[in-house]
């Protein structure tokens, strides 16, 4: 969570042409992340009792409990002059899915029907769900209904960072990673790609 930060903290300074940081990777052991206000009492008691290391995002949303095997943890880090004119912030994360959703089944690899967004250029969702994947919101990506992807904001007059999760798509990582990678890709060479 130290490292998405620090890569927002870095467009943030600016640089010349701005450029956009996507940081994709993966968990070495089970662990939950936390919202940023989010109070660690909201979590069920049986997670809790779980024992798996805790850590806080630098951005919003509900708990996300994190595996080594099946997901891809995401961060994009945006300089302010990248930001789309007019977008609402409440549709950055959905923008992202859209691209990632378009991505893959310009690959062939899941068919259209199976794939949708959650309220696509709804309006914002109310407060998030203590599990961040119990409760889809506006944006969220869905998989034959129910949520594979979704992300969290924080915004500051410079920039801003998305921090995001990849869970239950019937895929191979790196071809996930692959796809996400061309779906945050910008013209002109703006997008830096780091994976671990």
């Amino acid at each position: 969570m130290a490292a998405d930060e620090a890569l927002a903290a870095c467009v943030r300074r600016g640089a010349d042409p701005p450029t956009l940081i996507l940081r994709i990777y993966r968990w070495n052991q089970p662990a939950i992340s936390l919202g940023r206000r989010q109070r660690l009492e909201d979590l069920p008691a049986e997670l809790i009792r779980r024992g798996l290391p805790i850590v806080r995002r630098p951005t919003g949303g509900g708990a996300v409990v994190h595996s080594p095997s099946g997901e891809l943890t995401y961060a994009v880090a945006i300089p302010r002059p990248l930001f789309p004119r007019g977008l609402p912030l409440h549709q950055v994360a959905g923008l992202l899915h859209r691209g990632l959703r378009e991505e893959l089944i310009r690959r062939g690899s899941i068919p259209a029907d199976d794939l949708d967004l959650a309220c696509a250029g709804g309006s914002p969702s109310p407060s998030p769900a203590a599990l961040c994947f119990a409760a889809s919101a506006c944006g969220d990506l869905l998989y034959r209904g129910g949520k594979v992807a979704g992300s969290a904001l924080r915004v500051w007059r410079d920039g801003l960072l998305l921090q995001g999760s990849i869970q239950g798509l019937p895929l191979p990582l790196e071809f996930l990673a692959e796809a996400l990678s061309q779906a945050a890709l910008l013209p002109g060479d703006r997008t830096i790609l780091l994976t671990k």
